[in-house]
């Protein structure tokens, strides 16, 4: 059985109905599944001094006379509904004794005949029994009981789905192995907080459970109901003046009056879906081929005799036409493919692509099917499709000729012919913006800015130009070390991709890509996480599952670059499963090679055979990449015991970083030497022209010194505040370590807390700086989180903050205090303080 979560303000509720004098019936109301049952049992099981009597109501007990209640009835007593069988049941209640009070828990309590239901209520209602009910939302409950609720003897109580934090929980217990997050969402989704849909989508179907209740019902409708529903499922939501067009008003009533679907508003529409998601994937389920054809046509028929004002209504028409297998408006499958397209459903476009290229066969339609399928990553499939040459459509010689030139570029890696293509319109903003987007992906990102500052800058480029330009220069800007022109580059595509989302909907989603590789490969990592993270959460509401597991990639990428293992492994993990669906930029590879670096820190066993696959997924393309490749290798040769290996790769992905110019990078990959072990040369460090580089340099220093703690923690301030976590934590770490062996054994607490503080984030990662120097402390690791927040807050807010009592707080306060040798805040906040403000004087970069 499940653990019982989730519901602490219902039990709570229940209980104090209880230990109060007013209420006298409690009635739990929810839908099939949800667990009244449940609740109700945990309720009266913790109640103090309660007897409890267990009632279950069915419809075979309902046809006779207190039936349900037999086992309440004294011995002796009548079954003929008299009103002496309550007197007597009443009094032989009221005989019980030992200071306990009579729960009667009532299951199903709609299912009550009249005589059991009176019974029950008059006994709660002369206080003989406290009596709690569970009942389905929308059934009718015997009057007498709830006549008590009504009258404010009793309470309803609307048990509410599970919240998604405690539905995971269930599925991670589950499902030991875990479960990728689109498969996640999708439990989310049809269980919709139910713990029974969720329990049978796990398992199966059960006897009895939710899935037989939906069958049976489904079974037991009407004709004209099941059409409805039929409808409903095929089109779900679906709006209701359509609705009531393919079947009439009365239908649409009798199907609602049946509770198998709902209608309500949305905006100024009105819209028909089930009360359940479980509803429409069983009926999904069981409806044939035919059954479905009809339907579609049906929805097809109706919606195309409408005038299509709506946005989502063409791609309706044109989806449905096609699952109707009639396409009489092929002139609706173009624009349906684009709109499948802003839904990143690749998948739906391909279908109405082909469909497309069959109704109306030609040049265009076969290169907007080799669009779809380059976008899935399939460029040999997409070089066989598109035309040789454009078709004679006005705009489609630009679009036909950015398509070839993706298509060559992602399929053979040759950047060269790849710009060829784009020779003939050179002078056209859009093929200058898509030339700037292939050369910044293969690596030349001085001459990408260069181009697409170029774009930016002419009043002539129209919307897709910019869009893409804006997005090359932020990326490019942040790769050359010029983070700072990040933010307006991204800000200029921003603004035109919002006044063009209904022509050009992945506007916002490139022009977002590139701010993000722009922000990491800047010396941004935090931002760049913040960035992903909305990014991610925009696209699992919308659904869009290939924007998703590329800000999953995005995101890993970030979280891998603070050291946030964890996260990083979820994310990339995702990301993988992501691109074996649709890998439109041959991002499998750096995916891979990420996911071995995590697990190498992590100590996962399989981070080797992660590298071997990307490694064979090595391709020309995506050169802009390939430094950060080679210093993810470098953990993991480390965590096989290759350090010489290790140090090997990290230079070499120093080496590629310089040659491609991007500083940040290299200043990275230098100092990873460093962090495996090696030893960088500082000098280069100082011809880095990057802040990162100056706090770097000044790290390996302070390693190579006898001492250099005071700088280790100034560089770790830094690396901190740009959300280099690990980083941080490694270097205060050998800070503690050498303000210990120097006897400053205060200044070694200060430090090892900062690191303890910062390792929450990644508490099992193994690198050679946080396990050559482990610290022996004398501070516990309550006096360490009390003493760092000390300086700046109050023992009050420290409790608050800490759930702690004052005393408590001042207890831990004054232990670390004379463990360090220090008198108060005073000398604290100078403990604190120095190294930062010492590390760069004024006027002295970093």
């Amino acid at each position: 059985m499940w653990p019982f979560e989730g519901r602490r303000a219902e039990l709570s509720q229940i209980r104090s109905a209880f230990a109060g004098s007013e209420t006298d019936v409690v009635l739990l109301s929810g839908p099939a599944g949800i667990g009244k049952t449940r609740l109700a049992r945990e309720a009266v099981g913790g109640l103090d001094r309660a007897h409890p009597l267990w009632i279950t109501a069915t419809r075979a007990a309902a046809a006779i006379p207190f039936g349900a209640v037999a086992p309440l009835l004294p011995d002796g007593t009548g079954s003929d509904g008299s009103v002496e069988v309550i007197r007597a049941t009443a009094r032989s209640m009221g005989r019980r004794g030992g200071g306990s009070r009579t729960v009667i828990v009532v299951d199903d309590a709609h299912l009550l005949d009249d005589a059991s239901a009176t019974l029950v209520a008059h006994l709660a209602a002369h206080r003989l029994a406290f009596l709690v009910l569970t009942a389905p939302a929308d059934a009718q409950v015997s009057d007498a009981p709830a006549r008590l609720v009504t009258d404010g003897r009793g309470v309803r109580i609307e048990v509410p789905p599970l919240p998604q934090e405690i539905i995971d929980r269930l599925i991670d217990r589950a499902r030991a192995d875990g479960l990728d997050a689109p498969a996640r969402r999708r439990l989310h989704r049809l269980a919709h907080g139910n713990p029974l849909a969720l329990r049978e989508l796990l398992y199966g179907g059960q006897l009895g459970g939710l899935t037989e209740l939906i069958t049976s019902r489904l079974t037991r409708l009407d004709p004209e109901s099941l059409r409805v529903a039929e409808l409903v499922a095929c089109g779900e939501p679906l709006a209701l003046a359509l609705l009531e067009r393919v079947v009439g008003l009365a239908a649409v009533t009798r199907a609602e009056d049946g509770g198998v679907i709902v209608v309500e508003r949305s905006g100024d529409r009105r819209q028909a879906r089930f009360g359940h998601p479980l509803y429409g994937e069983v009926l999904r389920s069981r409806l044939t081929v035919t059954r479905a054809t009809r339907a579609y046509r049906a929805l097809a028929r109706a919606l195309l005799s409408t005038p299509l004002r709506r946005r989502h209504d063409t791609l309706q028409a044109a989806v449905w036409q096609v699952e109707g297998g009639a396409v009489s408006r092929p002139d609706l499958l173009p624009a349906g493919v684009r709109l499948a397209i802003a839904h990143a459903d690749l998948q739906l476009a391909e279908r109405l692509a082909r469909a497309g290229c069959a109704a109306r066969p030609g040049r265009q339609a076969d290169r907007l099917l080799a669009e779809i399928l380059a976008l899935q990553g399939r460029t040999e499939d997409a070089a066989e499709v598109l035309p040789a040459s454009p078709a004679a459509e006005a705009g489609d010689e630009m679009a036909w000729a950015v398509t070839r030139a993706k298509t060559v570029y992602w399929g053979t890696g040759d950047i060269e012919a790849a710009l060829a293509v784009l020779d003939d319109w050179e002078d056209h903003p859009t093929a200058r913006a898509s030339r700037s987007w292939l050369l910044c992906f293969d690596g030349r990102c001085a001459e990408a800015a260069r181009l697409a500052r170029d774009v930016l800058n002419d009043p002539a480029a129209e919307p897709r130009a910019v869009m893409w330009a804006a997005a090359t220069a932020s990326s490019a800007a942040g790769f050359l070390g010029r983070a700072e022109e990040t933010g307006p580059a991204r800000d200029r595509g921003l603004t035109v991709a919002a006044a063009n989302t209904d022509t050009m909907p992945w506007g916002p989603f490139e022009v977002n890509v590139g701010a993000f590789l722009g922000l990491l490969a800047g010396g941004r990592p935090a931002e760049a996480q913040d960035l992903a993270a909305a990014e991610y959460r925009s696209a699992a509401d919308a659904g869009a599952a290939m924007m998703l597991a590329c800000w999953a990639l995005l995101g890993g990428f970030a979280a891998t670059a603070r050291g946030h293992l964890h996260d990083a492994h979820r994310l990339l993990a995702e990301a993988h499963a992501g691109f074996a669906v649709n890998d439109t930029v041959r991002l499998a590879r750096c995916c891979q090679a990420a996911r071995a670096a995590v697990g190498a820190m992590r100590g996962d066993a399989e981070a080797g055979l992660l590298v071997a696959d990307a490694d064979a997924r090595a391709h020309p393309s995506n050169r802009i990449f390939t430094p950060w490749i080679e210093t993810w290798r470098a953990w993991t040769a480390y965590a096989r015991g290759d350090v010489a290996g290790a140090i090997a790769a990290a230079r070499r992905g120093a080496g590629l970083a310089r040659r491609a110019g991007y500083p940040a990078v290299e200043a990275l990959a230098l100092y990873d030497v460093a962090r495996l072990g090696g030893r960088p040369d500082p000098v280069r460090l100082d011809g880095i022209d990057h802040d990162l580089a100056g706090i770097a340099g000044r790290a390996v220093r302070a390693m190579g010194a006898s001492d250099g703690a005071a700088d280790l923690e100034a560089a770790a301030g830094r690396f901190r505040a740009l959300g280099y976590d690990l980083h941080a934590a490694e270097a205060y770490t050998v800070a503690g370590h050498r303000h210990r062996g120097n006897a400053r054994v205060a200044r070694a607490e200060i430090a090892e807390a900062h690191a303890q503080e910062l390792r929450a984030a990644f508490p099992g990662a193994r690198t050679p700086l946080l396990q050559a120097t482990r610290l022996v402390t004398v501070l516990s690791p309550r006096e360490r989180e009390v003493l760092l927040l000390a300086a700046h807050h109050t023992s009050a807010e420290i409790a608050s903050r800490l759930g702690l009592a004052v005393a408590t707080v001042n207890n831990n306060l004054a232990r670390a205090y004379t463990k360090l040798g220090i008198s108060g805040r005073s000398q604290l906040r100078s403990l604190l303080r120095t190294p930062a403000s010492e590390a760069f004087p004024a006027g002295e970069t970093a």
